[in-house]
């Protein structure tokens, strides 16, 4: 899909991956309409042409907002990318409840009724793109945040179902795992610290702009699926073909930072 003169809205997009995904779009020629909920963090993003809308994402008013102010603004949506999430620190058998069904409001709900919100608009122009932003996490279950990869593995089929029910409408969607990518994401997450070699664990990390290249690239070709960096396929080829071996380094990891 050639992205010039497309238009796109991203969510999540006052700073890290989202922002730089605006700055991509709009190098590329893009309209945008960028969602967060720092509306200060927001004027700093985008050009003078730049749709803003400034919300909690897990509100149904805001999702509406969003969607019908970009097709009042521009005339349609045709890339939508879900990026806003959160992560959670925590193991499963004694996480909180309340954070994880806030993480899940806005892992997977959100980009789910945007999705519901912008696909009828696609479905009538006949074309169109939604793009998930996932994590390597949901594609190998990361012990130190397992309720966090649950999400994004729920994201990752919501995906690949929508993938299959809208191609005949010409809409296309796309599901993207980063790897570890230079963010505040650590800082922002709920829950308790990650473990101190997850913290400093950066030997493949990518920064938030060649995060956003890569999403890019994804739309121009129209892939089903991009992990960034790209050797985070070796990790998910060796969790499918040696299962045990992979969760048994995993798990030494979070018990006690053993190197990979």
């Amino acid at each position: 899909m050639q992205i010039h003169g497309k238009v796109v809205l991203i969510t999540g997009a006052s700073e890290g991956i989202g922002a730089a995904c605006a700055r991509v779009f709009e190098a590329r020629g893009a309209h945008l309409s960028i969602v967060a909920r720092n509306a200060e963090k927001l004027t700093t993003v985008g050009g003078p042409n730049t749709l803003r809308i400034a919300g909690d994402l897990t509100s149904e008013e805001v999702q509406r907002m969003a969607v019908t102010r970009t097709v009042e603004r521009f005339g349609g949506i045709d890339i939508l990318v879900n990026n806003a999430g959160m992560g959670l620190y925590a193991p499963a058998w004694k996480a909180s409840m309340a954070d994880t069904r806030r993480m899940f409001e806005l892992n997977l709900f959100a980009p789910l009724a945007l999705a519901q919100l912008a696909a009828p608009h696609m479905r009538e122009r006949k074309t169109g793109m939604i793009v998930n932003i996932s994590s390597i996490g949901g594609k190998v279950t990361l012990p130190w945040m397992t309720l966090y990869s649950v999400s994004k593995f729920a994201l990752g089929a919501l995906t690949d179902g929508l993938r299959a029910e809208l191609r005949a409408d010409g809409i296309r969607v796309m599901t993207v795992c980063p790897g570890y990518v230079k963010t505040e994401f650590q800082a922002h997450a709920l829950g308790a610290h990650p473990p101190e070699p997850i913290a400093k664990g950066k030997r493949f990390a990518i920064t938030a702009e060649e995060c956003a290249e890569a999403v890019a690239h994804g739309v121009e070709r129209e892939a089903r699926t991009v992990v960034v960096p790209r050797i985070g396929w070796v990790l998910v080829a060796l969790s499918r073909l040696f299962p045990a071996m992979v969760e048994s380094r995993l798990a030494a990891m979070n018990r006690s930072g053993a190197p990979v």
